[in-house]
């Protein structure tokens, strides 16, 4: 079965909310992500260069 009346323009806008709240979503958990990354590798870079210098 199909809907009785479908308006795809009022659909549209109701529903653009909801989807910039997503996009919003996805793009500030790469962005979190991202910069969680960097700082875990900068952290081992760090260790990997103390180790060395304290094992000379």
């Amino acid at each position: 079965m199909s809907a009785p009346d479908t308006n795809i323009a009022k659909q549209k806008t109701r529903h653009r909310p909801a989807l910039w709240g997503l996009w919003t979503g996805v793009l500030l958990a790469i962005v979190v992500g991202s910069i969680l990354a960097w700082m875990l590798s900068a952290d081992e870079a760090a260790a990997s260069l103390t180790a060395l210098v304290l094992f000379v």
